[in-house]
C-alpha cells in the first residue's frame, strides 16, 4: 500500500493516515429529514436504510448502541447518516443540533479501509489516539477513534472479508 513514512504532527505525535478514505459520516436527528435534504441538495439517491443494535466493546466494558442507518455510495465514496435511538450513543448525540426538531445531518467522521484487523489494529495503536468502541459482525470489523483532537472528528477504521464490503455495496465488490 505504499511507504509508511512516519510524518510528524504537533507536539510529537504521530500524522493521522487517510489512506483508504471511503467514508463521510453524518449524523441526524431525524434519518428520513436528513436523506430527503441530502437527496434534494446533493443529488444523492437510493438510500439503503436499517436498523441495527451494534454489539460494542469499548474501554469500559461492553455495551450496545441502537442506531438508524442509511448509506448511499457516489462513485467510490460512501455517505453514511446516523441517527442515534439508544444506548451507547454519546459520540453521535455530542454533534447532533440543538433543536430537537432539525434533521440537518451533521459531519461527524471519515471512515478508512485497511485490508486486515492486524493492519487496523496496528495503525489505531500507531496513533495513541483514544478508541470508542470496536465493532464487528457480518464479515465487517471496525475501530472508533476519536481523532478530534487532531482532525476535528472522529475517525473509523474498516476492514471486512470480500462478502463484508460486497455486504456494504463496495463498488467493484463480488457478491
Amino acid at each position: 500500500m505504499g511507504d509508511r513514512t512516519t510524518v510528524q504532527c504537533r507536539s510529537g505525535e504521530k500524522a493521522v493516515s487517510l489512506r483508504g478514505f471511503y467514508q463521510l459520516g453524518y449524523v441526524t436527528r431525524n434519518l428520513e429529514g436528513a436523506i430527503k435534504l441530502l437527496g434534494a441538495g446533493f443529488d444523492l439517491s437510493d438510500f439503503n436504510h436499517f436498523d441495527v443494535d451494534l454489539p460494542l466493546r469499548t474501554p469500559t466494558g461492553s455495551k450496545t448502541a441502537s442506531v438508524r442507518v442509511g448509506t448511499a455510495w457516489v462513485g467510490r465514496v460512501q455517505v453514511e447518516v446516523i441517527q442515534p435511538i439508544s444506548g451507547f450513543v454519546d459520540s453521535y448525540v455530542a454533534s447532533l443540533p440543538a433543536e430537537a426538531t432539525d434533521p440537518t445531518p451533521r459531519f461527524h467522521h471519515v471512515a478508512v479501509r485497511r485490508e486486515s484487523i492486524e493492519e487496523m489494529e496496528r495503525d489505531v495503536a500507531e496513533l495513541e489516539l483514544p478508541v470508542v468502541f470496536r465493532t464487528g459482525g457480518a464479515g465487517v470489523d471496525s475501530i472508533f477513534v476519536d481523532a478530534r483532537s487532531r482532525l476535528g472528528h472522529h475517525l473509523e477504521f474498516v476492514c471486512a472479508t470480500p462478502e463484508g464490503w460486497a455486504m456494504l455495496g463496495w463498488p467493484g465488490a463480488s457478491s
